[in-house]
């Protein structure tokens, strides 16, 4: 008997996995809990916002439970696919949670993207009450988990990974083993990490060669041609050069992940630049309403304001997002940019403390 728990609002990765199980012949039990669940809205095409993604329907063989507790009644296998590290904590960890309805000698297996540190403190609970912990984070889309086309990144025990194997095999066509527990949810964040770094290379590489004159079909063609740059730049170049931003992963998740890939990195007391450079450029994007674009929406902050406007970016928002600037330095803009040895009136580099805060147009010459 396998039980899948998942948040409502991932019904449309959680659904077709389900789906699986049931048609290799499994007994499956699910329960959904939080949110409100996607709707199905056709392909996304028409209004600016990134494709949707129809809602596939449950098999009918599957057992609906209304509470955890009633769904871990009878489980020997428990699959989770939650939203943040906290819905993740809460679900294992939490009264009432999956460590006090488990039955003895339960294999966990957790989908989710959360922390490689909770990863590790799950698994050695599991552990300790003879229960087996893997993690297997979803590195892909919607549009990849409807299609089969996603990844797994599993980790843990090489015993715990055993127990795992079969249902991972039926859940995934491609079961990446990383490593020990932790190392999976390392392993998807660093994958978010490198995506970010390169979609900003590549939308900058775009907005530089189009406002310098280079034509837009040659320089597609170029980029493409280029062996370290060709991935990226065939599966979004033509698209950001059309403006066209309803493909691909929801801008909003992937900077979720970010996100998470920040607070990990803070754990480990490591700086990575690079990630707090693009986050701060998505938190922005999102902030202006780009949330529920495709990830190459990021080519949009580099339009001016009359041209966002009309993808539905709204630029009059953009000063809230100074408060992302304020966490640059532990007391905000005036440990950040004071200068008590700048005695230059019109200096545009420093905040004196005796003028108003920078402008975003101080951070963002476009725009």
């Amino acid at each position: 008997m396998i039980t899948f728990i998942w948040q409502k609002d991932l019904n449309n990765l959680a659904h077709p996995m389900v789906n699986k199980l049931i048609d290799a012949g499994y007994d499956v039990t699910v329960y959904a809990r939080g949110g409100e669940g996607s709707k199905s809205k056709g392909t996304g095409k028409g209004s600016g916002s990134a494709a949707v993604y129809s809602e596939p329907e449950l098999s009918d063989e599957v057992v609906r439970a209304s509470t955890l507790a009633e769904a871990m009644e009878r489980a020997q296998t428990v699959i989770t696919h939650l939203g943040t590290p906290q819905d993740v904590e809460d679900i294992y960890l939490g009264e009432g949670g999956i460590f006090e309805n488990a039955q003895p000698a339960s294999v966990f297996i957790d989908l989710s993207t959360s922390n490689p540190k909770l990863a590790k403190e799950i698994y050695a609970l599991a552990a300790v009450h003879d229960h087996r912990f893997v993690e297997a984070p979803i590195d892909g889309a919607v549009d990849f988990a409807q299609s089969g086309a996603y990844k797994l990144y599993a980790a843990g025990e090489p015993d715990n990974l055993a127990a795992a194997q079969e249902v991972l095999g039926v859940l995934a066509d491609d079961v990446v083993v990383v490593g020990l527990p932790g190392t999976g949810v390392a392993m998807k964040l660093a994958s978010q990490i490198a995506l970010a770094g390169a979609m900003l290379g590549l939308v900058e590489a775009v907005s530089f060669a189009l406002i310098s004159g280079v034509e837009k079909e040659r320089l597609v063609e170029v980029l493409g041609d280029n062996p370290y740059v060709a991935a990226l730049s065939n599966a979004f170049g033509k698209r950001i050069v059309d403006e066209d931003f309803y493909f691909g992963m929801d801008l909003s998740k992937f900077f979720s992940d970010l996100e998470k890939a920040l607070a990990a990195a803070d754990e480990a007391g490591l700086a990575l630049p690079g990630l707090e450079a693009a986050h701060q450029l998505y938190d922005l994007l999102v902030l202006v309403g780009g949330g529920q674009k495709g990830i190459h929406a990021l080519a949009l902050i580099y339009y001016d304001e009359e041209r966002c406007a009309k993808h539905g970016l709204n630029w009059a928002l953009a000063q809230k997002a100074m408060d992302v600037y304020e966490r640059a330095g532990e007391d905000g803009y005036d440990d950040y940019y004071l200068d008590d040895d700048c005695d230059d009136p019109d200096c545009k580099t420093h905040y004196h403390g005796d003028e108003d805060p920078p402008k975003m147009g101080n951070y963002f010459s476009h725009n």
